[in-house]
């Protein structure tokens, strides 16, 4: 699988592996509503039952609180900006001692709405931004150049209400239209620190529709391959478009930006050993330099302080300013990646310039491999509940759907060919 450069696999040495798991873990997701306000081509969630009661929602809460050890809860849907309790939402989740982060395409975002997230506690936004979406802000044809005066001003209302007081970060599903535009983003962020915490670019995914794979409720005659098609917003019978791989977006980025991008962080996959299913990069920066990244034994540190001074592991931080001084301690702890970042730090020509830490973070979700296993990320921090349980929410659907996941059968041609023949041999009885 992959398309650009997929036979160049860091070796995972080379990083952090997250100490995440379902029972520890900083983030959990939380759908408020599957009604939106825009059409995106890879979205997970079709609409069926609406707004959630906010009591419900409260329950779910205090279930992460109780069975997660959540340090912050990623606020979904559909678009959770047009959930009526939303306010209050975020004030019950902040007393709660937990971070409210919500993943928004901004569409509905007012300097009004803004203030009040905020004063009840907002603790950071996401914004997913690209140009495959359907809205009423883009030009038929528009690229991701041509939309970035959006994300700009998205960026700026952000500041203008915050001043840097919450997490904010643009996210962007990569499909084979947009990729080549990765890096004028990682640009376009590199330019405005102080306003653009971090960026998040996630492979687009879903159910392959195609020849030697059926499904399980389909083989059962529950379903045809046409009611997946209609079920599920995610199906896609071009199996091409779904084969961008992290590594894809990894070899890309070093591509154009050598040094100055390496993550050191990541989170496996359930099924093949080699995936980087989320891979995280924090870049030490000021508005005019790139000084460096950090390195694994940092973010070692500085997830297992967090952990022993607050019990929880973290993956958002309300600012992303950065004390130099902080910076050059990181030779006590090891980390010889930043050598060369804590040399350009001593250079007095930018003492006086604030520094910033930006975050690049990739995600490969859910892959099918050739035996028909999902292969999903492990310690998944997007989960969801189900029937008091935790269930990946990529895969949700199938859970309002049928109650469970689907399973992949793949046929080869062998198999194809025997039940073709025991088909005419039972024609012929």
């Amino acid at each position: 699988m992959g398309f650009y450069n997929t036979e160049n696999w860091p070796e995972k040495s080379n990083y952090y592996r997250f100490p995440w798991s379902n029972n520890d873990n900083p983030i959990s997701w939380l759908e408020v509503t599957d009604v939106c306000n825009i059409f995106c081509k890879g979205c997970y969630r079709k609409h069926l039952t609406g707004h959630r009661p906010l009591e419900e929602l409260k329950r779910e809460v205090d279930f992460f609180k109780r069975v997660r050890n959540t340090d912050g809860i990623s606020i979904a849907g559909g678009e959770p900006l047009i959930y009526p309790e939303i306010v209050k939402l975020i004030e019950y989740i902040r007393k709660r001692g937990i971070k409210p982060i919500i993943i928004t395409n901004t569409h509905a975002l007012t300097e009004g709405l803004l203030r009040d997230l905020y004063n009840a506690g907002l603790c950071g936004l996401t914004c997913h931004i690209d140009m495959i979406q359907t809205r009423p802000e883009f030009e038929k044809g528009s690229t991701e150049i041509d939309i970035m005066p959006l994300r700009q001003k998205k960026a700026d209302l952000i500041w203008d209400v915050t001043r840097g007081g919450i997490n904010v970060s643009f996210n962007s599903t990569v499909y084979h239209e947009n990729f080549k535009y990765i890096p004028d983003i990682v640009k376009w962020a590199r330019e405005d620190p102080k306003k653009v915490h971090g960026l998040v670019f996630i492979c687009y995914r879903g159910i392959p529709i195609k020849e030697g794979v059926t499904w399980d409720v389909v083989e059962s005659g529950e379903k045809t391959k046409e009611d997946l098609q209609e079920e599920f917003q995610y199906t896609e019978t071009d199996t091409s478009q779904i084969d961008i791989m992290s590594v894809d977006v990894y070899n890309l980025l070093k591509d154009n930006f050598g040094d100055s991008y390496e993550p050191c962080a990541y989170l496996g996959g359930t099924g093949h050993i080699k995936h980087y299913k989320w891979w995280v990069a924090a870049t030490v920066l000021d508005r005019k330099r790139v000084y460096g990244t950090v390195g694994p034994r940092t973010m070692e540190f500085l997830q297992t302080f967090h952990h022993w001074r607050k019990g929880t592991y973290f993956a958002y931080v309300n600012r992303n300013t950065t004390p130099r001084a902080a910076m050059l301690l990181t030779g006590i702890f090891g980390d010889r990646r930043m050598r060369k970042t804590r040399r350009k730090l001593l250079n007095p020509a930018g003492w006086l310039n604030r520094l910033y830490t930006q975050t690049i973070g990739i995600v490969q979700a859910p892959d099918m491999m050739e035996n028909g296993m999902a292969s999903m990320c492990e310690s998944c921090p997007d989960m969801c509940v189900w029937e008091d349980n935790l269930v990946n929410s990529c895969r949700l659907d199938e859970y309002r759907r049928y109650g469970r996941l689907m399973n992949a059968i793949v046929h080869n041609a062998a198999d194809e060919s025997d039940k073709r023949m025991a088909e005419e041999e039972t024609a012929k009885t």
